[in-house]
């Protein structure tokens, strides 16, 4: 997440970088477990942080009506993912410490061309050093996957909104005194999968925060999948 100061704003742009690793098990029929843990390092700005996460999903109503490549995260061959989880987080630079109960749907939308659109409604329940806040995002993707040979890969991109639905910033400060749309992101990426147990993920994402010091984040990052289908 961004660092954010307690009053003071920079119009600087700062970078870092993000390493991610994902474990995703399809246990039953349409249920899915998600685990994950990463850390993200400031290039040039004091930040540091390390986070891990699990949570468990329905799928509900597999696409049949279009041919097109299977792709190797089950989740993106519904038409709706819910999902309810647990993360923690700390920013071992600031010292700020937060725990999340998350609630999340994600519809999607498989065009004709191979063309995916997934809608991700994705709502935290934050306790940060202790203090209660709210936050709603909301990510649009659209991907599509490409075949040369036996090489896959899916270009993609998203655009992602976050509003504030508390008066606190993420230290916990009293700098946001009106419920805001007050972070954007958008990130360009690359997905390589190898066979149906493997994939890994390249991306570039910039990080608008109205809230926020610094401002801006340019952050590239890289994400392991591993998938696991104890049904098959």
């Amino acid at each position: 997440m961004l660092h954010s100061g307690a009053v003071a704003q920079t119009s600087s742009t700062e970078a870092k970088w993000i390493e991610q690793a994902d474990a995703h098990i399809q246990f039953a029929p349409q249920w899915r477990v998600l685990t994950f843990v990463g850390g993200e390092e400031g290039q040039n700005y004091h930040y540091d942080q390390w986070y891990a996460a699990a949570g468990i999903g329905y799928q509900f109503r597999q696409f049949s009506s279009l041919p097109h490549l299977r792709n190797i995260d089950p989740d993106k061959e519904y038409y709706l993912v819910v999902g309810v989880g647990y993360e923690h987080l700390d920013t071992t630079s600031s010292g700020k410490i937060e725990n999340r109960v998350t609630l999340d749907a994600t519809p999607g939308f498989n065009f004709p061309g191979d063309l995916l659109v997934r809608d991700r409604n994705y709502f935290e329940f934050r306790w940060i050093n202790g203090k209660y806040s709210t936050t709603y995002r909301n990510r649009l993707t659209l991907e599509r996957e490409f075949r040369l040979g036996a090489f896959r890969f899916t270009p993609y991109g998203s655009v992602e909104a976050f509003w504030d639905a508390s008066s606190h910033s993420a230290e916990g400060s009293y700098n946001n005194p009106e419920h805001v749309w007050n972070q954007w992101w958008y990130t360009a990426g690359l997905q390589i999968p190898y066979q149906r147990w493997f994939m890994v993920q390249l991306y570039y994402r910039r990080e608008n925060c109205s809230t926020c010091t610094p401002a801006s984040w340019n952050a590239g990052g890289i994400t392991v999948n591993f998938f696991l289908n104890t049904t098959q």
